[in-house]
């Protein structure tokens, strides 16, 4: 199993004399006073006793370009690299990372980022000239690839013409940068192939219909990654802060899509009507004995910042909640068959769903959406489900 600690968006900003709202529940400090919200995430995996392998932010850093913000949460995050055992911190550039309008550097909308030290995006300073020279890196650890895609690398060109966007509205990826990638790509060895970019790579329509910031390109580079791998790839990316978890357009390989919500920025909206500021843990299942053929699988745990100020599960009225699944396409039939072979096979009058996915494996990597449709399908059944606070431990009983 590969263990990924996904903190994304985390929007730090600096208050001023002009500080109208606060964007973000991360302040730079004067006195450099480190981040509440972003080390408890230490404590957090301590406690539940998680060890991530790799550390990763799909972007947006700092609010706004701020050069003190993207210093200080890259600080952070390699703080918390160390404190939680992870062996690598890799970050993606974001829009608001990238200093498009030229506010705080007079050449290079880049250059803030470039000046961080240890070099961004991580690992090694080989790996940052890569992903600033092609606008992607390639990291590969065992049975694990990782393509890096800089999606803001166009930010800070390409003005505003008859009131179109410019390229900072959206993120880009060009056809020399897809063939590259492809052309890169073609070693079918690897068991775990996540891309991780900063920007949507499909349109989300469960936001607003005019909500236009995809990335250009994206679609045909998951068609052709693909087509090179004969291999589903897991999509992480950030920019939304709106959490959800998916399948991508295409065949049965279409990609796995984590959209991350954001770890901390704030919203203008009602707290009801707000997204959680959530991270997760995204864990890949490598036991191909227990998946019947489908790859990847696996499972992420989300939690969420709550008004006492602590990291605390994701219930799953969460669209990402603890313990959610990904990989398992079984159709809701299917799964309320397998639910009610193992309630059946177990001789118990009642089984929570634990014993189950012990039993029937792919049920744990349902998509929340699709144990959704499952539940459905065995309460027609007259089958009752009691939800519990983490789905894994709801109740499965006759009426």
């Amino acid at each position: 199993m590969t263990k990924f600690l996904i903190v994304s968006d985390i929007h730090a900003y600096v208050r001023s004399k002009d500080t109208t709202s606060v964007p973000s529940l991360v302040e730079v400090q004067p006195d450099g006073k480190p981040s509440n919200i972003l080390r408890e995430i230490a404590k957090l995996l301590k406690d539940e006793d998680l060890r991530p392998d790799w550390l990763v932010c799909p972007g947006d850093l700092g609010d706004r370009a701020s050069p003190e913000a993207l210093k200080f949460v890259w600080s952070e995050l390699v703080w918390l690299r160390d404190a939680v055992g992870a062996r690598y911190l890799i970050g993606a550039a974001g829009n608001h990372d990238m200093d498009s309008r030229f506010i705080n550097n007079n050449f290079s909308p880049k250059e803030n980022l470039r000046a961080l030290d240890p070099p961004f995006p991580g690992v090694t300073l080989s790996d940052s000239d890569k992903y600033w020279g092609n606008d992607y890196c390639i990291y590969t650890d065992n049975a694990c690839r990782i393509v890096n895609l800089n999606s803001s690398a166009f930010h800070g060109y390409g003005p505003i013409i008859d009131g179109k966007a410019g390229e900072n509205e959206y993120g880009r990826i060009s056809e020399r940068t897809i063939n590259r990638i492809v052309a890169e790509v073609t070693d079918r060895a690897y068991r775990t192939n996540i891309l991780l970019t900063h920007h949507h790579l499909i349109k989300n329509d469960h936001m607003w219909m005019g909500e236009q910031s995809e990335m250009r390109g994206g679609n045909r580079l998951l068609h052709q990654l693909t087509e090179a791998t004969q291999a589903s790839w897991i999509v992480i990316h950030g920019h939304l802060h709106y959490p959800d978890i998916d399948y991508g357009r295409g065949s049965s390989l279409a990609p796995v899509v984590l959209s991350a919500g954001s770890a901390a920025a704030t919203y203008d909206a009602g707290s009801s009507a707000s997204p959680p500021n959530q991270i997760y843990l995204l864990d890949t299942e490598s036991d191909p004995g227990q998946l019947d053929g489908w790859q990847p699988c696996g499972t992420v745990h989300g939690w969420y910042w709550s008004h006492d100020g602590l990291w605390e599960r994701s219930p799953p009225r969460h669209r990402i909640a603890y313990g959610s699944g990904f990989g398992s396409r079984l159709n809701p039939k299917q799964a309320a068959d397998r639910f009610e072979s193992a309630l059946k096979g177990s001789g118990q009058p009642y089984m929570n769903f634990d014993e189950a996915f012990a039993k029937e494996p792919l049920l744990k990597f349902l998509l929340p959406a699709d144990l959704d449709l499952a539940i459905k399908e065995l309460t027609r059944r007259a089958y009752k489900v009691t939800i519990a606070p983490v789905r894994s431990q709801s109740v499965l009983r006759p009426l």
